[in-house]
């Protein structure tokens, strides 16, 4: 019997099996909803009258409510198990798209507050459940596959809002958004989070090894998360503000820009997988190298006059955003400590979320006092700091 059976168990350790892609093709469908709002949100807060710093209030409100819930997600998941928070979560995802009908501003801020909390635990447990389903030496590729279904709605997304608000009502918009809901509800229900026994949870008062776990001393996970928070304050701006900058300069590129930013991160993300570290060391000289890409897209954005320059931002874009987030994440998922690797990924995750709120909250206020050239700028020094900051850190033995 137990020869018969040993295939199906060596299956299930592959990245790319039956329940792998059912949780991959699960979280597709949930960040397409949610980038899709990514541009639909700004556009349609500008026609009802939105400042750009409204705006970034209202597209902030969403990392910074997931942001102080990641940690807190981490710790009932390390505790609790996953079943039982997963399908209420799903469900209320659901609702929460179908509230989008009523047009006003500060509903919008409140949905993206509650879109928060269930971002905090759908990402959670997503993560933990491609984690506890491969082996170590699959690791880096299931995240990274599971990274490209979660970034990949990130480039589509914009470009099918953007193709279709010129041509379908805004509330037609945001109703085709429910039927997606639905569907990643129907999947995530044949989808079973598995359980870690109780033995493996960690006890009250995180004790580990006979001490308490103290995250904000563990150097090996405040390093990354610091670089992961100042990449995404540049990420989260220019997916928001983007489309707005081109079309104030007069430059109908928006949706070509996304398009080639997309072919770009899946076919790297797809067949680079293999090349994501898994044995826990830092990858100093790979993340310096999508740090100085990511920052070299800005620059070439924030000074574009021609299609040639928007796309090679887009291509340097689209390697940076391939590669960075599962190189990280993976190196995370290795150097926490087990019994707290939910709080430890929460953690590390909140930090990109901190970036993606604030970051794109405070520059936008810099468009607004000023203007998006001003807010681009900007971009520009964040990566230049977290390229210090990882040379810095280099040289002190940290990473």
């Amino acid at each position: 019997m137990n020869a018969v059976q040993q295939p199906a168990a060596v299956s299930q350790d592959r990245p790319i099996g039956a329940k792998s892609i059912r949780i991959y093709l699960l979280s597709l469908l949930f960040y397409t909803a949610s980038h899709i709002l990514l541009v639909l949100l700004p556009l349609n807060a500008n026609a009802l009258g939105a400042s750009p710093s409204q705006i970034g209030l209202i597209m902030g409100a969403y990392m910074f409510t997931s942001m102080f819930l990641r940690p807190v997600a981490g710790r009932i998941v390390d505790k609790f198990g996953t079943s039982r928070v997963f399908t209420t979560v799903l469900v209320l995802h659901v609702a929460v798209l179908s509230l989008y009908l009523i047009r006003e501003l500060w509903v919008f801020a409140l949905l993206r507050m509650a879109q928060g909390v269930i971002l905090s635990f759908f990402s959670m447990v997503a993560h933990l459940m491609i984690i506890e389903a491969l082996p170590d030496k699959s690791r880096g590729q299931g995240l990274s596959l599971f990274s490209l279904s979660s970034m990949l709605p990130y480039t589509y997304g914009p470009f099918l809002a953007l193709y279709f608000a010129d041509r379908v009502p805004m509330p037609y918009l945001f109703a085709a958004l429910i039927p997606v809901g639905l569907a990643t509800l129907l999947i995530g229900l044949t989808v079973k989070p598995p359980e870690r026994p109780a033995a493996d949870r960690p006890p009250e008062g995180s004790v580990y090894g006979g001490e308490t776990y103290r995250w904000w001393k563990d150097r090996k996970l405040i390093f990354p998360s610091v670089i992961m928070l100042l990449a995404s304050a540049i990420i989260g701006t220019v997916a928001s503000f983007l489309p707005l900058y081109l079309e104030k300069r007069g430059l109908p590129y928006a949706g070509l820009y996304f398009m080639t930013e997309t072919a770009v991160l899946v076919t790297v993300r797809f067949f680079g997988r293999k090349f994501v570290p898994t044995d826990g060391r830092f990858p100093a000289g790979t993340a310096a190298v999508l740090l100085v890409l990511m920052t070299a897209a800005v620059m070439l954005i924030r000074s574009a006059d021609s299609l040639p320059i928007l796309l090679t931002a887009a291509v340097c874009n689209g390697l940076a955003l391939s590669m960075l987030y599962p190189t990280l994440v993976t190196y995370v998922s290795f150097i926490v400590p087990e019994r707290f690797r939910g709080r430890g990924i929460g953690l590390f995750i909140a930090a990109a979320d901190f970036g993606t709120s604030v970051g794109t909250w405070a520059l936008s206020l810099v468009a607004d006092a000023y203007s998006y050239h001003a807010m681009f700028a900007g971009c520009i020094w964040i990566g230049a700091a977290a390229l210090l900051i990882l040379l810095g850190s280099k040289k002190r033995g940290v990473a």
